[in-house]
């Protein structure tokens, strides 16, 4: 009578030496997967980065909507944002190579892991995703004045010698000229305020009575805001400045 060959004969020892378990199975992250969730990663940092460059104009307006003050905010991080703008993309170009082009190596024995079609897809998805969400922040100072632009007060140079024009250095995008605007109409004896980013100016309208007093408040409150300030003396003839 012959007997019935061990489990763990030569024949089956071979035979699952030539067809390994896939690392997924025993619950390990394929090489594909590791570089798949390096470049969503990838993907993820560089809209943060994003929306850090362009904090200097969003972040004050987040600030005054809830109450607070604003002051120096956009210059502080005005200063960072050309850094910003170089990450992003670069991150950006580090998610693209490693979702595309990037090749995962094989295992050590031999085994090369077969892509899931499923989380590759959702991978690349979320990528251009990332495209999407990082152009609107970085390009967000160029459009911000379209969407928090404030009417014109056309009255504020009907009465010349209530109306003050001061020239503003250092401002950034239109949501600097916002929320100096804001700032500057909060000021006691300020009947009115408009401030104009592509001119650089500032026309305030004020009350009559200490009207010099006035206007150093209000380049006081441009300076704690981070920019620089002086009246401007061909607009300003009947004086004050």
């Amino acid at each position: 009578m012959k007997r019935t060959q061990p489990s763990d004969s030569p024949r089956s020892a071979s035979a699952d030496a030539c067809c390994p378990v896939p690392a997924t199975s025993i619950g390990t992250a394929t090489p594909t997967a590791r570089v798949e969730r390096a470049g969503m990663l990838a993907a993820g940092a560089s809209v943060f980065a994003a929306v850090a460059s362009s904090a200097c104009c969003w972040l004050p307006l987040l600030l005054i909507a809830f109450g607070a003050s604003a002051g120096g905010v956009a210059a502080t991080f005005e200063r960072f944002r050309p850094v910003f703008l170089v990450v992003a993309p670069s991150l950006l170009a580090l998610g693209f190579y490693l979702l595309y082009f990037r090749k995962a190596a094989c295992g050590p024995d031999g085994a090369c892991a077969i892509p899931n079609p499923r989380f590759r897809r959702v991978s690349r998805v979320m990528l251009w995703i990332a495209v999407v969400l990082v152009a609107a922040f970085a390009l967000f100072p160029k459009y911000v004045g379209l969407l928090f632009a404030s009417p014109a007060n056309a009255s504020s140079a009907t009465d010349p010698a209530r109306t003050v024009t001061l020239r503003i250095e250092g401002m950034t995008c239109e949501a600097c000229a916002i929320r100096l605007e804001h700032d500057l109409a909060a000021i006691p004896g300020v009947r009115r305020a408009r401030v104009e980013y592509a001119e650089g100016r500032a026309m305030v309208g004020l009350d009559s009575v200490a009207y010099e007093t006035t206007i150093g408040r209000l380049i006081d409150a441009v300076r704690a805001a981070g920019y620089a300030a002086h009246v401007d003396a061909t607009r300003n003839p009947t004086g004050g400045g």
